[in-house]
This record gives C-alpha cells, sequence and structure tokens, in this order.
C-alpha cells in the first residue's frame, strides 16, 4: 500500500545524515560495495555516512514510513560542468547527454524489509514529478537488472550501445536511461500512476 509511505525532499541537516546513514548501510555494509579512493567523484565514508562531492548540489528525496526514513534518491545537475558518468566515462562520447535542464538520478536506497514493496515505484514517481514541475529532464545509469527491469517496464528509453561499468572491477555493467522530452515523460508518469493504483 502506498499509503503506509510518505516521500518528500529532504530539507533537514538530520535528514540528509540519516539519508547518507542509509546509503552507508546498504551500500558498504551489505552489498559490499568496495569503491576506488580515488575514485572521480570523490566518494568517501565520513562517520559512517556515504559522501562525495556533489552532496551540497544534490536535491535529495526521502521515503518515509512513520516519520522513520527508509529509503531516498537523488537527482544532480552538473557539478563543474559534468555529470557523474562523466568521470567514470571520460572516452565515451555522452553528448547526447548536452540538452539542458538535465539531471542525473542516482543514489537509489531502500532498508532491505521494504525492498519488493511500492517504495521504490512511489520514489520514483516523485523524482519525475519534482522534474516535470520544474520542467528537467532527467537519466539515471542503474547497474541492478531488477532496477533495469522496473525502467524498462515504465517506458523509460535504454540509450543504445550506452552500456559500461563505472569502475573495472565492477561486477555488473550498468546502462543509461534518458528521458529527454516532456512526452516520454508524461508517458512514464502515466504508467508509474498505472503501476501504483494496481493496474
Amino acid at each position: 500500500m502506498t499509503d503506509s509511505f510518505e516521500v518528500r525532499p529532504l530539507t533537514r541537516g538530520g535528514e540528509f545524515d540519516a539519508y547518507r546513514r542509509l546509503l552507508f548501510e546498504v551500500y558498504i555494509e551489505e552489498a559490499g560495495w568496495n569503491f576506488n579512493p580515488a575514485n572521480p567523484s570523490g566518494i568517501r565514508i565520513s562517520d559512517r555516512k556515504l559522501l562525495d562531492d556533489r552532496d551540497d548540489v544534490a536535491t535529495c528525496f526521502g521515503v518515509f514510513r512513520q516519520d522513520v526514513l527508509v529509503g531516498g534518491g537523488r537527482i544532480c545537475g552538473r557539478f563543474q560542468g559534468r555529470f557523474e558518468v562523466h568521470g567514470y566515462q571520460p572516452d565515451r562520447d555522452l553528448g547526447f547527454l548536452d540538452i539542458p535542464n538535465l539531471f542525473e538520478a542516482s543514489r537509489a536506497v531502500l532498508r532491505s524489509d521494504i525492498r519488493g514493496s511500492d517504495a521504490f515505484p512511489l520514489l520514483v514517481l516523485h523524482i519525475f514529478e519534482y522534474c516535470k514541475s520544474n520542467r528537467l529532464s532527467v537519466f539515471t545509469a542503474p547497474s541492478v537488472r531488477s532496477v533495469m527491469r522496473f525502467y524498462h517496464s515504465i517506458g523509460m528509453p535504454a540509450v543504445e550501445g550506452c552500456r559500461f561499468r563505472f569502475e573495472p572491477e565492477d561486477p555488473a555493467e550498468a546502462q543509461l536511461f534518458l528521458v529527454d522530452s516532456e512526452d516520454v515523460l508524461d508517458t512514464v508518469l502515466q504508467k508509474l500512476r498505472q503501476l501504483l493504483r494496481g493496474g
């Protein structure tokens, strides 16, 4: 049931800390993510929080259940003229990302006990509604197969020939998905709403 979750932008310092602690717990402790300390995103751990260079320019969203943060995600515009993916794929032609008002969605996280619920579709719906109301385009590059299947199911176009590993030692390839028009965004939003209504 979607009414057991609330999704909203994070606005208070304690909420941001809770989101970054959840990223640490899920990405590092649970999934065993072993990032390169010299990574181009400035990803680092401090006080059991996962931090990076884009934290100060990101718009973060939280999934709450009974006022407890149980998930989240974020969108970021260009930082120093580049998206995060540019740092990991310096030799790839990413010219298709040179469109105005484009934001990168990343760092999605859910506590293990709510995975498989409506929490992730609800999070994506709220992020994409925010993009629509602010006239933003959005892309994301997940490496988890179930997330890729989800994006396919809601009509989010995969960019052909744009599969890659962020770092050579990563176990799975990422696939870049791009919503670059209002028509595509409207289609994705419609399918998300149908999914959440059980249709």
